[in-house]
């Protein structure tokens, strides 16, 4: 359990080796740990010659040459205890943790002062978890360094960081007994008494701290942290306001002040504490930024309670302390996302986009301000813009599917439809084992295909989506539809037609379909009872629907005609009455457009044939 915030000053410390690359490995190699070159002329020229050689790969990362190369200079020079060192390096970059164990355990045989050769054997031996071994050799080491300080802090950290917190104290304990009375080991040792949660230990440290080094203001810090966590806010009040009176820029006390204020439910003080905080640069822009989101938290936990409703106090302290962050950290992406968030609740859509465009380009990397860009573009209607940054998004994240399909999307509803195509694609090739997104872009891509004329593709992606999802209705409408317009696989349309009815009886736009496929097959007067039940199930038609019904009811007329024709003998007069018949029968039709036209035109709407996109 975490009583407090006891952290070490990580920032001034920095990593002690790198083994990752060749200017890593080359650096160590000038650290006294190499083969000495003035020495070189005393070895045989085979050896120069190939360590050299050996060297140079070990500069191109040609870790396999250089290795086989020390070791051939090893064959030739057994004495050299420098190459084992150099053979260690190597495979530590390739893993190999015991051989280079044994390489180390060598040199430091057959060089026991060198204090290179157990740093390096310590480092060796933590991913081994042989602590104990380690600590060996860094306390080896301390006694021919006994006052450097940021050594053995950061090789404390290495230790914590490596599951030994122990073995940390240890080494810092050692460190006091080379060099007492220095205020960050402490600092450190209480660290580490945190993570071992040794409560005790932490108390008795810093009562005495305090008193010993009272120019240390960490100290006062934790201690009022530890007299509020053990049940004494008004003592750890005493402390941090004596505090806060010395230095009122410290941010960190004005953080603990504004907590405990909190707890007192002294909320205007808190609120000032806050402000405080976050105008310092001593609290970090992540810890305003966690602050910044508890407050939405409690906006929308407000929002899903309208019971409650919102506190017009909690509104202005994040406006407040928004403002003041946004001064501070003006190119921090998460903030800009919480103001984004913040606006756009207020109904700033305009504010939030500029908040989400400015953490883009201070973060490009940022793959949730992309996403929450084209989001609020999406919502606000604002496709040409959405389009251009779906498409920046896919290409800094070229294995996203959903920029993918945001990109593939837009462009269809823009009438791009071979960058359409081609971001559909791109996304379906993304897939893992999600059959529902597939048959989403799947349908799409047959919208875009079936928009290019490419008939036989469309299909193909119609009958993907349909193979993962055959109940859709709109891909099995969108589907019968186009196939009906190309009139091949007129029997398939027909079924997709049909099930689309089964699953949505009541929709016009599926009946209107359902009767122009009857209508491609031959089948006229089934067409004209679909294509009428559509006219009165649709609030407004449109030229589509108007244009079927024509279609159909002359292709009708003709047909009875004809027949009437027949019955008759088939005489001049009789065909004469049959032309006349569907000359009446298409300015019926033209009279019952026009009524229709103008319905649709009191009625605000001309409804053109509708697909899957208008549905998204």
């Amino acid at each position: 359990m975490k009583l407090f915030r006891l952290q070490p000053n990580k920032a001034r410390l920095r990593s002690h080796f790198s083994l990752v690359t060749a200017a890593g490995l080359l650096a160590l190699s000038g650290c006294g740990n190499g083969v000495d070159m003035q020495a070189l002329p005393a070895y045989p020229e085979d050896f120069q010659r190939t360590y050299f050689e050996a060297q140079n790969h070990l500069s191109k990362g040609d870790f396999d040459l250089a290795y086989t190369g020390f070791l051939a200079c090893l064959e030739l020079q057994p004495e050299e205890t420098s190459l084992r060192f150099d053979l260690a390096k190597i495979d530590l970059e390739r893993e190999r943790f015991d051989a280079a164990m044994a390489h180390l355990n060598a040199a430091c045989e057959a060089d026991k002062n060198n204090r290179w050769y157990h740093e390096q054997r310590a480092q060796t031996a933590l991913p081994l978890l042989q602590s104990d071994d380690a600590l060996a050799d860094l306390t080896f080491v301390q006694y021919q360094r006994p006052g450097d300080l940021d050594w053995t802090l950061q090789w404390s950290l290495d230790l914590a960081d490596a599951g030994a917190p122990e073995q940390a104290l240890r080494l810092c304990e050692h460190y006091e007994s080379l060099a007492p009375g220095d205020p960050e080991i402490l600092l450190q040792k209480l660290y580490f008494y945190e993570l071992l949660e040794v409560y005790e230990e932490i108390y008795e440290n810093l009562e005495s701290a305090v008193i010993q080094h009272p120019d240390v203001p960490e100290f006062k810090m934790q201690w009022a942290q530890m007299l509020q966590a053990t049940g004494q806010p008004d003592r750890a009040m005493n402390v941090l306001k004596a505090l806060a009176d010395a230095d009122p820029t410290n941010g960190i006390v004005q953080l603990e002040l504004a907590q405990l204020y909190t707890e007192f439910d002294d909320i205007e003080r808190a609120q000032i504490a806050l402000a405080n905080a976050f105008a310092s640069e001593d609290v970090y822009a992540e810890e305003k930024h966690e602050i910044l989101v508890q407050y939405l938290q409690i906006i929308a936990l407000s929002e899903a309670n309208p019971q409650v409703g919102i506190d017009e106090s909690i509104l202005n302290a994040l406006e407040e302390l928004l403002d003041i962050a946004l001064n501070r950290h003006p190119d921090d992406a998460p903030i800009r996302m919480v103001a984004a968030d913040f606006e756009q609740a207020r109904g700033n859509v305009a504010k939030a986009q500029e908040h989400l465009q400015r953490a883009v380009e201070v973060n490009p990397g940022n793959r949730l301000a992309w996403s929450n860009l084209i989001a609020l573009e999406a919502n606000s209607g604002q496709v040409e813009r959405m389009a251009q940054h779906s498409m920046d998004a896919m290409e800094r994240f070229p294995l996203d599917v959903e920029f993918a399909l945001m990109t593939g999307m837009t462009h269809l509803d823009l009438k791009d439809y071979p960058t359409s195509v081609d971001a559909l694609q791109r996304g379906l090739g993304l897939l893992v084992d999600d059959p529902e997104l597939e048959a989403r872009i799947a349908a799409m891509l047959g919208d875009a295909l079936h928009a290019m004329e490419e008939d036989e593709r469309a299909a193909q992606a119609y009958e993907r989506s349909l193979l993962l999802n055959p109940d859709n209705a709109t891909v099995l409408n969108n589907h019968a539809y186009y196939l009906a317009l190309s009139g091949e696989g007129l029997e398939r349309a027909l079924e997709c037609s049909t099930r689309a009815l089964e699953l949505n009886p009541s929709s016009a736009n599926l009946m209107d379909t359902h009767a122009w496929v009857l209508y491609k097959l031959g089948r006229f007067p089934e067409a004209l009872d679909y294509i009428t039940q559509a006219l009165i199930s649709s609030v407004a038609s449109g030229p589509a629907f108007l244009e079927h019904d024509g279609d159909i009811g002359l292709a009708v007329s003709a047909v009875q005609g004809e027949q009437r024709a027949r019955c008759r003998g088939g005489c001049g007069e009789h065909l004469v009455h049959a032309s006349l018949s569907v000359r009446r029968g298409g300015r019926e039709r033209d009279r019952l457009r026009s009524r229709r036209r103008d319905r649709g035109r009191a009625r605000g709407s001309t409804s053109e044939r509708r697909t899957s996109r208008d549905r998204r």
